[in-house]
């Protein structure tokens, strides 16, 4: 039921927006003829698969379409906080604050 309700939405964005791109993650991007941006993600909807030069331009930092010339040297790595996966540190933070002294 869920994914039917998610192929609506994306069917009614694609229809309201232009094809600009899609990056190696296999993300679309698309605007609409009033200028606003967005993304449809390939899979599910993990904003950290959107590469730093399509970030640039969704938020309108540059409007210069990226172009897919480089292939990336690290790969993704999806975010793990609040699995079993998360990073801990093992070691604890130490108290760096020090308190003021007016004789000082």
């Amino acid at each position: 039921m869920l994914s039917k309700i998610c192929n609506a939405i994306k069917r009614l964005l694609l229809r309201k927006g232009k094809f600009i791109g899609s990056d190696e993650n296999g993300n679309s991007y698309y605007e609409s003829s009033k200028g606003k941006r967005w993304v449809v993600y390939r899979s599910i909807s993990e904003p950290t698969t959107v590469l730093p030069e399509w970030h640039i331009w969704l938020h309108y930092t540059s409007n210069a379409v990226p172009v897919n010339n480089k292939k990336r040297k690290v790969q993704h790595a999806p975010n793990l906080t609040g699995t079993k996966d998360a990073y801990y540190p093992n070691q604890k933070v130490k108290n760096y604050h020090e308190s003021w002294n007016p004789n000082n």
